[in-house]
């Protein structure tokens, strides 16, 4: 299961340093499009074109990130899935050993047997817990960054409206 341990202290860091990078070349931008108008060096569909390109690789390095963070609530739940199925059957198998041997097993044995069987399903119990808090989070996470996404690109919509085309 730690193979597959979602890091939760590292991916809000990353973004947030992807983001601020995506700020700055925004306002970089933006900078550029306004000088560049000003002094009437290049023309509107020069300037468009600029704008465009660096809409269009802005928002797709978003929608990349919201894209990674679908993949990786479905790949938790797979994961969830395919532990929950474990589980199952290695409780099936204590039982059934269980049942068919009760008669030659000892007391203590079977009290054994059965807190082995306690502790898987307490087991899964815990991994039904931590598969919802990192699912939740992840989901916390895209919310994040759907708004962000919505945002940038109705702020491109505005800036798209300052500069005239």
């Amino acid at each position: 299961m730690s193979d597959k341990k979602i890091k939760g202290d590292t991916m809000p860091m990353k973004y947030s340093n992807l983001l601020k990078g995506f700020i700055q070349e925004l306002d970089d931008c933006y900078v550029l499009m306004k000088k560049k108008k000003e002094e009437n060096t290049t023309d509107n569909m020069e300037v468009e074109y600029i704008f465009k390109d660096m809409q269009d690789n802005k928002l797709g390095s978003i929608k990349e990130v919201i894209d990674d963070i679908h993949n990786l609530i479905e790949e938790r739940k797979k994961l969830r899935d395919e532990l929950f199925e474990d589980f199952e059957k290695a409780a099936l198998k204590v039982n059934n050993f269980l049942t068919e041997k009760q008669d030659d097993l000892k007391s203590e044995e079977i009290i054994e047997l059965k807190r082995k069987i306690i502790e898987i399903e307490e087991t899964k119990s815990q991994e039904k817990l931590n598969a919802w808090r990192d699912i939740s989070a992840l989901k916390k996470e895209l919310r994040e960054h759907l708004r962000e996404f919505k945002e940038k690109k109705d702020g491109y919509r505005a800036l798209e409206g300052m500069v005239d085309f």
